[in-house]
């Protein structure tokens, strides 16, 4: 079977199956683009790359709106909300057939999701305060070697707090499992927010590094101003989600509504984070001594910052 005829055979409930010859234009992708990050299909146009928003791309190019292509582009827009671009045949991404995940994590976010809602039920049942946002918190109570009969005696009392009765455990730990998975994507973005955050941390080595370059350690600093409040965004609602999902009774008991908004938050932050993929490989670089590669990173994330928040911007 050609590609063209595996794209047709692709099913529209599932896969960007576009039938307009336009979307089989070699190269042809969905992407948000400028300042309002408007979502545009992107076709290559001999050297160069043509950008047609999708506002205007039925009137342009003839296209029902009722049509399935017609449909399928109110499909992308909605998920250039969940990965970077979008390419015909594409699966459509997960977060909007069943509400799961699109992307992956590692084993060590799902076990320190684990471990977090294991150490919550130890904390709870011995009646001591259950909010441990900090990793550090997290491992010395699970290191303690009573935590484990906690944890037991925990399950059993939330089994019957619940209205199963203490025999029906596994239960309660399938419920908790299934908590866990969902907040494991919350420990990854929790860890890719670490690399956001570090650039202001390396911006300070960078004015020390410069010290004496009144000039640039005043860009520098600027940088870090307007870091600031989308950085502070990222952390209140890393702060919700803790906050939400800090009591586990809470959490089991109305677990529907629990795993809606833990979806809803995982979804604002990547898409957050999304936008912060390509500053962060910038800054993927050596501080031991001055170099135009550090000018340069600085001067791109000033205008990365600028451009996607610019609410915090402009004073200079």
């Amino acid at each position: 079977m050609t590609a063209a005829e595996e794209e047709g055979a692709l099913d529209p409930s599932t896969h960007f199956a576009f039938e307009h010859r336009i979307f089989k234009v070699n190269g042809a992708h969905f992407m948000l683009s400028g300042q309002d990050r408007t979502a545009a299909l992107r076709v290559k146009v001999g050297d160069l790359e043509a950008s047609v928003p999708l506002e205007s791309l039925c009137t342009e190019f003839g296209i029902d709106e009722d049509s399935q292509d017609g449909k399928l582009l109110v499909t992308v827009r909605k998920g250039l909300n969940y990965v970077k671009d979008i390419r015909p045949g594409d699966t459509i991404p997960r977060e909007l057939l069943d509400g799961s995940a699109s992307w992956s994590i590692e084993e060590k976010h799902l076990e320190r999701a684990k471990n977090r809602l294991m150490a919550q039920i130890a904390k709870w049942v011995s009646g001591e305060d259950v909010f441990m946002p900090g990793e550090a918190d997290i491992q010395a109570e699970m290191a303690k070697p009573e935590t484990k009969e906690r944890i037991q005696k925990g399950i059993a009392d939330i089994a019957e707090k619940l209205g199963l009765g203490a025999d029906r455990k596994q239960e309660v730990i399938d419920l908790v499992d299934r908590v866990a998975r969902e907040l494991a994507y919350i420990e990854a973005l929790r860890d890719r927010f670490t690399h956001a955050g570090a650039i202001q941390n390396k911006l300070l080595q960078v004015a020390a590094l410069h010290r004496g370059d009144r000039q640039f350690v005043s860009e520098v600093q600027r940088v870090r101003t307007l870091m600031e409040p989308p950085i502070r965004d990222f952390s209140f609602i890393f702060d919700q989600v803790d906050a939400q999902t800090g009591e586990i009774l809470t959490v089991l008991k109305s677990y529907d509504k629990q795993i809606n908004f833990i979806r809803e938050m995982r979804d604002e932050l990547h898409k957050k984070i999304m936008i912060w993929d390509e500053v962060i490989e910038t800054w993927e670089i050596d501080l031991s001594s001055r170099s135009k590669g550090i000018r340069e990173a600085v001067q791109s994330t000033y205008r990365f910052v600028a451009y996607n928040f610019p609410q915090a911007q402009d004073w200079m």
